[in-house]
């Protein structure tokens, strides 16, 4: 054969060699990357859903919303708003133009689809809506506001965690390349922002909820979450002013114009570099892609608990007003909140049979379960670092923190074999911790111990988030972004051991496959000394203190 066809051959088996291993190693498989899903629409009464329709329907979709189109909808919105109930017909009309099939109730439309757009303009309707969808366990978008109150809001994401349902909520401005770029970290830590967007009124919701939500999205994907205290310092016919601290003395201002400047969407902020340019509105695509990823990886690009601030934020902007211009905390109108959400689930005659709790608290049916509160929020009574000093670190928030506590681990004090364990995990923008379990000898826990790793990052390897260290990598890193909070469950039973992440299982063995000392079972080397079959049964459950800062809460256990 000629020496050059040759090489020509074998550069273009290799380089085929090569996609096929990228697309198979890849976190969305081939399979499911073809797989359409059929989406549907609650509530005609937007022009997001004709905007979306038209992108996700169009004969060749954009390569990153290709594979979801919108196949049904239910048109019923707003019922009473004018605004949205006398645009129903017209767009109920446009959608069917585009291939979309009308149904008489959200029930049809759940058997008919895979996942949801909950777009009703009105945002107090929400809950019902969000209902029947949620007891479906099929993934939703709730487009903003959310909910017509934060109590609605709160009793929407309570129904999402007892239902499994994946579920986010957004702006659009949140997705803008400016704001994004900011919350990247392009220009540092910021200290201090500004933003500003138009705040139209609405008399049956609160004032920022009904369209200053989009400068209020922005002014927290700029900062973040850790939002403590808010001050309405301006509240006129033209516009309303909210100043709130953060936490580490930044502040964040929002101002909604109704009349005047300035005008559109917009802000600065303060950063590293100093003062830049916040950004404006990209359009919906850029919140469009993130839903389609969404709806095919189930992992919500905004937490719960980022959302519940933003709205938190906006509620206690009223009642700063309702009581003159004071300072109000977020807390306290969250705390309001949440009696009122397990109220009205109770009346709806879905209160979680206990699955919603106090922080550092068992729920009445974990109680039941069996499950116990390893701890308290309070201080550390049943802990003790692994070294057996008196545990050195103060509890933050109602936080347990390893970093500085005086030992490698803080461990509780009585050794579990077969169980089922779970807390919550935060990170910052640097970490690496970890959770041991089953460890035999305190004196030498990395050897005789699992560890399911806690590390910041987006990484797959076998030292990253949710991998059993140096054993098993996880199949994605479903984290939650750093700052937000991520829920961490371990379940050992026997030889067998898994990891699951934010509701998701991530990684597992039986370490009666594991023989070989040193060896993995592919034959690649481990740093253990012992064949994992041999890794003891029955050990210690500890958090690791590896030189950084990370907080974690609601400790729990439940033997098997």
């Amino acid at each position: 054969m000629n020496s050059g066809l040759f090489k020509r051959l074998y550069c273009q088996a290799f380089c085929a060699l090569f996609l096929l291993t990228a697309a198979l190693g890849s976190s969305v498989s081939a399979e499911e990357a073809k797989k359409e899903l059929k989406a549907g629409i609650i509530g005609l009464d937007t022009s997001h859903v004709i905007a979306f329709t038209r992108m996700l329907n169009k004969e060749k979709p954009d390569a990153d919303l290709a594979g979801c189109r919108i196949v049904a909808a239910y048109p019923k919105g707003s019922p009473d708003i004018e605004s949205s109930v006398s645009r129903v017909p017209g767009y109920t009309k446009q959608v069917q133009e585009l291939g979309v099939e009308i149904v008489d109730s959200i029930d049809e439309l759940v058997e008919k689809v895979d996942v949801v757009f909950l777009e009703s303009n009105d945002g107090r309707p929400h809950l019902k809506q969000a209902i029947p969808v949620l007891k479906a366990g099929k993934p939703v978008f709730i487009d903003k506001p959310v909910a017509g109150s934060l109590t609605d809001a709160v009793a929407i994401y309570e129904l999402a965690r007892k239902y499994n349902a994946p579920m986010f909520s957004s702006s659009s401005l949140r997705f803008a390349k400016g704001a994004q770029r900011l919350r990247n970290g392009a220009e540092g830590k910021i200290t201090k922002a500004s933003t500003h967007s138009p705040c139209s009124l609405e008399k049956s919701h609160p004032d920022l909820f009904w369209y200053g939500i989009h400068g209020v999205e922005t002014l927290f994907t700029v900062m973040g979450p850790g939002c403590e205290s808010v001050t309405r310092t301006v509240s006129t016919k033209e516009k309303d002013v909210v100043e709130g601290k953060w936490s580490g003395g930044r502040e964040g201002t929002f101002t909604g114009v109704r009349k005047g400047t300035p005008k559109g969407y917009g802000g600065t902020a303060v950063g590293e570099n100093g003062e830049v340019p916040v950004g404006g509105y990209d359009g919906y695509k850029p919140l469009l892609v993130e839903i389609v990823k969404f709806f095919r990886t189930g992992k919500p690009p905004v937490s719960e608990e980022e959302t519940l601030e933003i709205y938190s934020f906006m509620e206690a902007a009223d009642e700063s007003k309702r009581q003159g211009g004071k300072e109000v905390s977020l807390a306290s109108v969250m705390a309001k909140a949440k009696k009122q959400a397990a109220e009205k689930l109770a009346k709806l005659d879905l209160a979680d049979s206990g699955t919603a709790a106090e922080e550092n608290s068992l729920t009445a049916a974990e109680k039941e379960a069996g499950w116990k509160l390893l701890f308290n929020g309070k201080n550390y009574d049943g802990w003790k670092c692994s070294n057996g000093k008196a545990i050195a670190a103060p509890i933050e928030d109602g936080a347990l923190v390893p970093y500085k506590s005086g030992g490698y681990l803080i461990v509780y004090d009585k050794p579990f074999s077969d169980f089922k364990f779970k807390c919550d995990v935060k990170m910052p923008e640097e970490c690496n911790s970890g959770v041991f379990f089953r460890v035999g000898d305190l004196k030498n826990p990395v050897q005789t111990g699992f560890e399911a790793q806690v590390l910041s990052g987006d990484g797959t390897g076998m030292h990253d988030f949710g991998a059993i260290y140096d054993l098993v990598a996880p199949a994605a890193n479903r984290a939650s972004k750093p700052g937000e909070w991520t829920h961490f469950e371990i379940t050992c039973k026997g030889p067998h051991i898994s990891v699951d992440v934010n509701g998701k299982e991530v990684a597992k063995l039986n370490a009666d496959e594991w023989t070989e000392p040193g060896k993995r079972l592919d034959g690649s080397q481990h740093k253990f000394k012992a064949a994992v079959k041999d890794f003891p049964r029955k050990g210690y459950i500890g958090f690791q203190d590896h030189g950084h800062k990370v907080w974690y809460k609601n400790v729990k256990l439940l033997e098997l």
